[in-house]
């Protein structure tokens, strides 16, 4: 069997247009989370989309007025979307220099890590934003990991890993990292999402 983030990966570059297509659409309830992300950074703040996809948050960033490096595994989802300023990379190695982020911004992606993984990413997050900085994460809520058909984009054996999370266990890892929480909300969309805002801890927090 193929690990599951590079299953993942190969399934992504497979489904990219169809998912940049049905991805493309900007609902309140997602520009409510880019302002109260944006109200916590000055104009021109360096923020980090990790797992930008095809860049739908990369642009409404930008629109804020801060400095966006979209980041994804996927090619495909890069080539997709089309934009400039963005790189191929991996969220548990990121190319970004330490503490060098005001925020990063992390949408429906963290749920394809394997749990076993999920501290090292959260370990990047930390390494990278710096003392005061933000970071707006979203997961898919509940408990366990699986494999699923992206038949939503038209796959019929393409598979996607999901990780499932619950907030106190977020919240412990989170600490571990670095990182304060200071928000939570919680939405249902498809399925049930946990979104979470928090804050880089040390010097200047």
């Amino acid at each position: 069997m193929a690990e599951p983030t590079t299953e993942t990966q190969r399934t992504y570059d497979v489904i990219a247009p169809e998912y940049a297509r049905h991805t493309s659409t900007v609902y309140p309830r997602l520009m409510e989370e880019v302002a109260s992300l944006a109200a916590h950074l000055s104009l021109g703040g360096r923020v980090a989309d990790v797992g930008c996809g095809p860049g739908r948050e990369v642009g409404l960033l930008r629109a804020e007025g801060f400095t966006v490096l979209g980041l994804d595994l996927s090619l495909g989802q890069l080539r997709a979307g089309g934009l400039p300023g963005v790189a191929q990379a991996d969220m548990r190695r990121l190319p970004v220099r330490s503490g060098s982020l005001d925020a990063v911004w992390s949408q429906a992606a963290l749920l394809h890590i394997p749990r076993e993984t999920v501290p090292t990413v959260l370990d990047e997050f930390g390494r990278t934003v710096r003392p005061g900085g933000w970071l707006y994460l979203a997961v898919a809520e509940g408990d366990g990991e699986r494999w699923e058909v992206a038949s939503a984009y038209g796959a019929t054996t393409e598979r996607r890993w999901f990780t499932f999370h619950r907030e106190p266990d977020l919240r412990a890892m989170l600490g571990a990292a670095g990182f304060r929480v200071e928000w939570v909300g919680r939405h249902t969309s498809g399925r049930d999402w946990l979104s979470l805002h928090a804050v880089r801890v040390g010097s200047g927090s």
